[in-house]
């Protein structure tokens, strides 16, 4: 059996149609990767020493690169403002070391990382849903933009 990569299971996981089924996939995937992915994702009390903005990245086009983001996880430790590992490290340093992981990983799993970075949890996939999974991984969950916005005015003149 072929292990699913982070970026499969959390669209599997978002793709489910209850709670109930959203919850029984990430409990199924469970991994040390998967619940430290959703909370740093999810969870205010992680901040990162990175860009706000994505950085410029060369997209991997191998297929030998499935799964890799689980040994890649290890280097977080390095991005995370609350983590010691990184304090020593000059910023530029972190940079780079960010800008091969995502250039090492597949591009699913990188655009999984950059959304992570940039706090921004699917609005399908809520804290509350991830927490019925894994009780207590999300202590201060953030707020989850839904996107919907204004109705786009139609093309046809009102008459």
């Amino acid at each position: 059996m072929t292990t699913l990569s982070l970026a499969e299971i959390v669209n599997t996981a978002r793709k489910a149609e209850t709670v109930e089924e959203k919850v029984t996939v990430l409990k199924r995937n469970d991994n040390k990767a998967l619940r430290d992915i959703l909370a740093l994702m999810c969870d205010a009390r992680w901040t990162f020493d990175l860009p706000e903005t994505a950085p410029p990245y060369n997209k991997t086009e191998s297929h030998e690169t499935h799964g890799q983001l689980y040994r890649e996880m290890r280097k977080m430790k390095y991005f995370v403002e609350q983590m010691p590992d990184g304090k020593n490290l000059p910023r530029i340093r972190k940079e780079s070391l960010f800008i091969q992981m995502l250039e090492t990983i597949d591009h699913e799993d990188a655009k999984l990382v950059l959304r992570m970075v940039a706090k921004e949890p699917y609005p399908d996939l809520a804290p509350e849903v991830i927490n019925q999974a894994f009780p207590g991984a999300i202590q201060e969950p953030i707020a989850v933009k839904r996107g919907r916005g204004r109705p786009k005015k139609s093309e046809a003149p009102v008459s």
